[in-house]
This record gives C-alpha cells, structure tokens and sequence, in this order.
C-alpha cells in the first residue's frame, strides 16, 4: 500500500469511527493549516501595504512550522494549544486595530470556544482537565467583548479602501474559514463519540462472549448452555421435535492430571471439545459442564444421537496425545444419552443423561450408554 493509498485509508477510516487521529498528527495538521491560512495573510497585507501585519504574519508562518514539526513530535500538545489560542486572539485583536472591524477578524474568536472544549478533553488527550477548557474559553470571550467596545471607537491605523477587492475576499474568506473551524471541531467531537460507541459496543460483544463461552474449550458454558437449551425447548414446545442431552466425562482424569499434570489436562480437555466441534452439526449445542463433564443438546432421536456420541468417543479413543515426559498416551470418554420428555423438567432430563453415564462408568467405561 503506498502512501496515498494509507492516507485514504486513514481518513476513511477516521470518517467511518473506527479509527482516532492520534494527538502528534492532529496538532501537527492544526499548526500547518494554520500556517498556511497565515501565509495568506501574508501576501494579502503585502499587497495592501500593512506592513505590521505582513511581517507580523511572516514571523507567525515560521513559529507554527515550527510548532507543527519539532513541537508536537516532542508531545507538547498542551504547549500547542495555550500558544495558538493566545496567537489567534492577539492577531485577531491587532487586525482589527490596524484593519477595522468591517473585515471579520474577530469571528475566529467565536469559533475557538468549541476547539477549547474539544482539544483539552480530546480522547486522545491523556491529561484531560475541564478548567482549560473553562479558561480559555473565558480568555476568548473577555477577549471578544473588549474588542466589541473598543473596536468602534477606534480610527483603523490603515486606509485600505483602495484595494476594495482584497478586502471583500479578506472578509469573506474570514467568515468562511470561521464556520469551517466550527464544523472541523464538531465533526472531529462526532467522530471520537462515534468511535467511542463502537468501541463500548466491541467491548459489550467482546464480555457478551466470555460471558456465555468457557474460556479454555471455547465451548459454551453451563449457564449459557442452560439458557440455549431452554430457548430451544421453548421454541419447538409445540412440534414433534426430537432432542436429546448426552452427557458425557473423560475416564480417569484425574490420573491424568497427578501423573502428567494440569498443563497436559487441559490439552487433553481443550483436544476433546476440539472433537465435540467437528462432529456435532451447527443447529447442536455443546458445552462444558463442569470439570471434565461436556454436555450435548442434540436434535434428533436416541439412535441418530448414539452415532453422534460414539463418533466422538472412537476419535477421541484413537488419538494420540504426548505428555509432558514426551511420551504418549490415550484418553477415553464414557456418554450417557436421554431422549427429552417434554413432560419432565429440563433438570431431571439431564440427571437421567447423568444416572446412564455413571451407570457407563462403573460397567467398563469408554461406552456410551443409551
């Protein structure tokens, strides 16, 4: 991807919420774009002749070069923002002295009081703190009326009647470039809320999922399997609808975990629901129950649901695992199967899969039991 390309991609990006500009580029473009709109100036009041303010924007040009890119890739964000605040306000002021109140200046002021608010509590902005924002917005607004009051009664140090085609562009470009800072800040404010939200619903997702999965099997846990058996259940209460609940528990696991240790029996736990996963379709549920107990919810009748079960077993009977002595071994799982009676209470369904995989247990193991 070349650099235009990742450009795009960042601002479509930062468009669509999914991604913040981060302070050091934010800062950066703010100072740029600014040195540039003072550049403008610049050439507009060297044109006119107002030699203060041209060599006044020539000096301001350099310093947010300056700021745009040593300053803000040194993190000085906070130092950024206090000097383009005091900058824009001085110069609107002198302007204003020097010019007239007729070419707009003071019209950045107005707009600087939502940058306040959205660049000291950006959330990119690590050291957040309401009182800057409340300060300068203060400033700017002190600023605002004291130039209100005292603008008319002062005679502009400049005559630049003459070049009536510089100032209608001056005065215009003023207004224009006041409404887009309005509208860069709000859309900026936007887009962090927008993304925030995406997050906060990424990170509901994200608790919705470790809530409802066992977090080694990545298979349903018990409360989530309870809830999706009992939706099912409800579901289909008034069809013919088969179900059936297997239950079923790995033989001797404990051995497993005194001889090779829990690391090993977790492997062997984690390679059985890797099984379960492969054999049981998309429409079935399955979970760990508990311990090494794994719990089916299978649609069908007992016979479809033995092959299932003894599917699993003869897998997971003929794979090889190694344990940590680099050796290998075998494990074995005993099943207890129970068609559902939709006249008995879901728990009594699953103790009665229960009774028939103890009852597999203490006749032989490695079994299933229908």
């Amino acid at each position: 991807m070349n650099s235009l390309e990742h450009l795009i991609h960042v601002i479509r990006q930062v468009i669509a919420g999914r991604q913040l500009i981060d302070n050091s580029n934010k800062y950066r473009i703010m100072c740029l774009v600014t040195a540039f709109i003072h550049l403008i100036f610049c050439i507009s009041m060297g044109a006119m002749g107002a030699d203060i303010l041209c060599y006044y924007n020539i000096f301001i040009v350099y310093m947010y070069c300056v700021l745009g890119i040593f300053v803000s890739a040194k993190k000085k964000f906070r130092l950024i923002m206090i000097f383009f605040f005091v900058e824009v306000e001085f110069h609107s002021s002198l302007a204003t002295i020097l010019l007239g109140s007729q070419m707009g200046f003071m019209l950045y002021t107005v707009a600087l009081i939502p940058a306040a608010f959205y660049l000291a509590n950006s959330l990119t902005n690590r050291n957040k703190h309401a009182r800057y924002s409340l300060m300068l917005s203060v400033f700017v607004i002190v600023v605002y009326f004291t130039m209100s009051i005292l603008a008319p009664g002062i005679t502009p140090y400049y005559d630049i009647s003459a070049y009536p085609g510089i100032m209608t562009g001056l005065r215009y470009m003023n207004i224009m470039i006041a409404f887009i800072l309005e509208l860069a800040f709000s859309l900026l404010f936007a887009q962090e809320s927008r993304y925030m939200e995406q997050l906060l619903e990424n990170e509901n997702v994200k608790l919705g999922v470790e809530a409802s999965y066992d977090p080694l099997t990545r298979l349903h846990n018990r409360r989530s399997m309870t809830k999706y058996m009992t939706d099912e259940i409800e579901k289909n209460k008034d069809t013919d609808t088969d179900f059936c609940i297997v239950m079923l528990d790995i033989d001797d696991f404990k051995n497993i975990n005194d001889s090779y240790g829990h690391d090993v029996g977790d492997k062997v736990l984690v390679t059985l629901a890797n099984i379960i996963t492969e054999e049981v379709r998309s429409e079935d549920y399955s979970c760990r129950w508990g311990g090494e107990e794994f719990l089916l919810f299978i649609h069908g009748d007992k016979n479809q649901t033995y092959f299932v079960a003894d599917r699993i077993r003869r897998k997971l009977e003929d794979t090889v695992l190694k344990n940590k002595y680099d050796g290998t071994f075998r494990v074995t799982a005993t099943f207890g199967i129970t068609q559902y009676n939709k006249f008995a209470p879901l728990r009594t369904n699953i103790d009665d899969a229960d009774e028939k995989l103890y009852y597999g247990k203490n006749h032989g193991k490695n079994q299933v039991v229908s």
